[in-house]
């Protein structure tokens, strides 16, 4: 399990996560919980595609948690480092 770090601030917004990973292929897909955007993307070693969550709004109680979940799975999924990842989304960011 992913636990939230709460030394670590990404200063990333829903949307800047959600303008990366649809940049990246990921779908989004339904799910029955309405606070919460779920994103289907690559395949695991099972065939079963990797989900990621995202909060519906930056407001939620849990939003920076969230969203710090969500980019632990993509700098895995990408073999990446956290901060590499996060200065990808800072440069999208900064150039629109």
């Amino acid at each position: 399990m992913i636990e939230h770090n709460p030394i670590i601030d990404l200063n990333l917004s829903k949307q800047d996560v959600e303008s990366y990973i649809l940049s990246h292929g990921w779908q989004q897909v339904e799910h029955p919980n309405h606070k919460l955007q779920v994103f289907a993307g690559s395949v695991d070693n099972d065939g079963r595609a990797i989900r990621l969550v995202l909060p519906i709004t930056n407001d939620l109680k849990d939003a920076r948690l969230r969203i710090y979940q969500a980019m632990q799975t993509i700098s895995d999924i990408e073999d990446r480092s956290l901060n590499a990842v996060v200065a990808d989304i800072e440069r999208i960011k900064a150039s629109q």
